[in-house]
């Protein structure tokens, strides 16, 4: 009867053992998942960029309120820089295809508007397909800023920055960045397709008053309803249509839609505004709707 009690006892203190190495096991998976999910979401911040780390300070905004009922940011300004409101203005939110403003700077500040650049497969392979661009096609440089500006066009951007060499192009951008203002700001891609180009409110409204005091023509193209482009080598037209709401009307003056499904949808605006000595920045960063944002924001000024 004893032996009887000492094997089960054994066998008790066997299951006992093995419960608690799973459950050990368990924790310690749990544990690795959570830690790869952190690094990914550091990553995903921007607070390191290929080991070097970013050149912005500010901190970076954070939501985890799925039942977020207005923008993680907003602000309107002057464009010449006076703040006249908004909230977490100073704060560093992924920006995506917001990107394409400081993209097209780029391309007209280092190359020439009439200059043609062929489209390479892999430009096509980029995510998403505005412009319809095919591989082989060319476009002048101005024509691919108009796909950029008008339908946020990721193969244009991409295509531009090839032309040029994508590690110097990304470059140019976060050099020609800090020459516009941009103290907080960095950049990984051209099209604003990875959620470490960064940029905090204030930053963006630098950028624009540097659009719209060196290249004016930037903001023109921007706030048109339509464009045509023209591939060079078989002289075949194509027209865009822009995806910004505010496009072709009178007081609308450019500006750039960007999404992203870990940034929600986020805007800048330029207006004319009745009273205001000179034009209205509206920027509106993480939002669920970004036009019904900057229209309140502008109805309010």
């Amino acid at each position: 009867m004893m032996r009887q009690t000492t094997v089960v006892t054994s066998i008790f203190l066997v299951f006992l053992l093995l419960l608690i190495a799973g459950f050990l096991l368990y924790q310690e998976r749990w544990v690795f998942v959570s830690s790869e999910t952190e690094e990914t979401k550091e990553s995903a911040d921007g607070l390191t960029v290929d080991g070097t780390g970013l050149v912005a300070e500010s901190p970076v905004l954070e939501t985890n309120n799925e039942e977020q009922t207005r923008a993680i940011a907003a602000g309107s300004y002057l464009i010449s820089g006076e703040k006249i409101s908004g909230w977490n203005t100073e704060k560093r939110w992924p920006i995506a295809s917001i990107t394409k403003l400081l993209t097209a700077l780029v391309a007209e500040e280092i190359m020439q508007p009439t200059e043609v650049v062929e489209i390479t497969q892999s430009a096509v392979d980029t995510l998403g397909e505005s412009g319809g661009f095919m591989a082989g096609e060319n476009f002048q440089i101005r024509d691919l800023i108009k796909a950029m500006l008008l339908v946020s066009s990721n193969d244009a951007a991409t295509a531009l920055a090839q032309h040029y060499g994508e590690e110097r192009f990304i470059a140019e951008m976060n050099r020609i960045a800090e020459e516009a203002g941009m103290e907080n700001a960095h950049f990984v891609d051209p099209a604003g397709l990875s959620t470490q180009n960064q940029a905090p409110i204030k930053d963006l409204v630098s950028l624009v008053h540097h659009i719209w005091r060196k290249y004016p023509l930037l903001l023109q193209l921007s706030r048109q309803s339509t464009d045509l482009i023209v591939d060079t080598k078989t002289n075949q037209i194509r027209q865009l249509v822009s995806i910004n709401q505010f496009a072709g009307r009178i007081d609308f003056l450019g500006g750039k839609t960007g999404s992203l499904p870990e940034a929600d949808g986020n805007l800048v605006s330029v207006f004319n505004v009745a009273g205001r000595a000179e034009p209205v920045v509206i920027v509106v960063l993480g939002s669920k709707d970004r036009f019904g944002e900057t229209t309140n924001i502008l109805n309010g000024l």
